[in-house]
């Protein structure tokens, strides 16, 4: 039988990004300019921060929500191979079928809410979500949660494998976020509610409203360096909270790509809710994966690996896991991850990475991830990126409600604005207030303001006359 207690992120604050709401008050169009906030690190220490959350995540498991549950406690079989490729590595064919298992798990209605959103609850439960978060058990307990979230998928289409998202191909980019990731070919968009892609239009349960993201807004992506610094420990708990420095410290590089992704992955208890959780957590995995396989080559048996410094009395070995009946220590056991492989991209002179999604850096040797616009412009896509596709999808003849440019801080595209009134046939024939990436937040911010400003003021009349047809 399944119990289940829940984290509660709740922490210090700070606003950086810009959510711009243009609102018509009386007939005439202004804008309402909103720093969204974002959750910062926890401390680790606070037992306060662990106490069981909000009761709408614990509702009363079902006798048919505990048997799919526990189908799901499946280990591959001794001759059963799953490749779990970088996202961009998979075929059409095994990216059409992942994407399809999931929303077959998102209609499947025959246990509480779906399977889909279930499963996904199981991370916002307290008893499960104590042993998962601030400690050494947050690698092994996400190892056992993803192998559930895979059995799930192959109980609909068995020869789906989970992808990982490589987050590193995409920081090199100038702008991480124009990355082919966020297109309709992979996790659709990232500025908003998600309209564009195979999740677009999801519902997220417990009144959390539409699936949205703010990708870039804040934080930044794991970079090659940030793997070295993992790569160069020996031991878990230098990879670990609650005393390893932020460099080194795995979950603390993790919880900077949440954040980044912003929207319902920025919080922690319904993280899961968004597809992009599973394909993250799938890479930290595999970075644990080369972690692991580093100790055996210095002696060390990953297997009994396990820090005495652990904090937390939830992180403790012999503590419950909040899965069935596991406890914290078997999430380091190698019965999890047997007859798995990761398969990464490779660089060369004549595949490109194996993948038209990727670009070598032949100067590095390393790949990188393709823009969507780049991948477009190479096989003559004619088809809106997905930023111009929200924003078109978005605008009406009654204005631009709740539309959110992402990442003024770190992401600012002039084409934004052209595209915002092109669907009202006004012509563009002004300059306007030059944006520099080279201030500080509080610049950044104001200029963000000034630019959209003169832009809704510039084209108050066309938008007012819009609205009286």
């Amino acid at each position: 039988m399944f119990c289940f207690l829940l984290l509660q992120w709740v922490v210090p604050i700070l606003s950086q990004g810009v959510f711009i709401s243009p609102v018509n008050i009386n007939g005439t169009m202004q804008v309402e300019f909103v720093e969204f906030e974002q959750p910062l690190d926890f401390d680790v220490h606070d037992e306060s921060m662990f106490q069981t959350s909000d009761p709408r995540f614990e509702f009363p498991l079902t006798e048919a929500d505990v048997t799919w549950l526990n189908s799901l406690f499946t280990l591959p079989e001794k001759l059963e191979i799953r490749t779990r490729k970088e996202y961009r590595l998979l075929t059409d064919n095994e990216r059409e079928d992942f994407h399809r298992a999931i929303n077959m798990l998102k209609n499947d209605t025959t246990v509480s809410l779906n399977k889909y959103d279930l499963l996904a609850n199981i991370h916002s439960r307290s008893s499960s979500n104590t042993a998962a978060h601030g400690g050494p058990g947050f690698l092994g307990w996400h190892r056992v949660f993803l192998l559930l979230f895979e059995n799930a998928l192959r109980q609909k289409i068995p020869s789906v494998s989970l992808p990982y998202w490589d987050c590193t191909l995409d920081q090199p980019l100038p702008h991480p976020s124009e990355s082919v990731i966020w297109s309709d070919l992979f996790l659709g968009n990232g500025d908003g509610e998600v309209i564009t892609g195979p999740f677009r239009g999801w519902d997220t349960q417990f009144g959390f409203g539409l699936l949205h993201r703010q990708v870039s807004s804040l934080r930044h992506l794991l970079s090659d360096s940030d793997l070295h610094n993992i790569l160069k420990e020996d031991f878990l708990g230098n990879i670990s909270y609650p005393d390893t420095k932020a460099s080194r410290n795995l979950e603390q590089l993790h919880n900077n790509v949440h954040v980044w992704v912003g929207g319902v992955m920025r919080k922690i208890e319904i993280g899961a809710f968004d597809p992009v959780f599973y394909v993250l957590h799938a890479f930290i995995d595999k970075v644990w994966e080369d972690f692991r396989k580093h100790q055996r080559l210095k002696g060390i048996d990953p297997t009994k690996d396990y820090p005495r410094v652990y904090g937390r009395k939830n992180h403790a070995p012999f503590a419950p896991m909040g899965l069935g009946k596991l406890v914290v220590v078997d999430g380091i056991s190698d019965v999890w991850n047997q007859n798995i492989e990761y398969l990464n991209p490779s660089c060369s002179l004549h595949n490109e990475c194996e993948s038209k999604f990727l670009r070598c850096d032949h100067s590095l040797g390393r790949c990188n991830s393709k823009t969507n616009k780049e991948f477009m412009e190479q096989f003559n896509i004619n088809q809106f990126n997905g930023l111009e596709s929200a924003i078109s999808s978005t605008s009406s003849k009654t204005g631009f409600e709740n539309l959110y440019f992402p990442s003024f801080l770190n992401n600012h595209n002039y084409d934004v604005y052209q595209n915002f009134y092109s669907s009202f046939n006004v012509e563009e024939n002004i300059s306007f207030p030059e944006y520099s990436e080279n201030v500080d937040e509080i610049s950044a911010f104001q200029k963000a303001k000034e630019i959209y400003t003169y832009h809704l003021r510039l084209h108050t009349e066309p938008i007012n006359s819009l609205e009286k047809m």
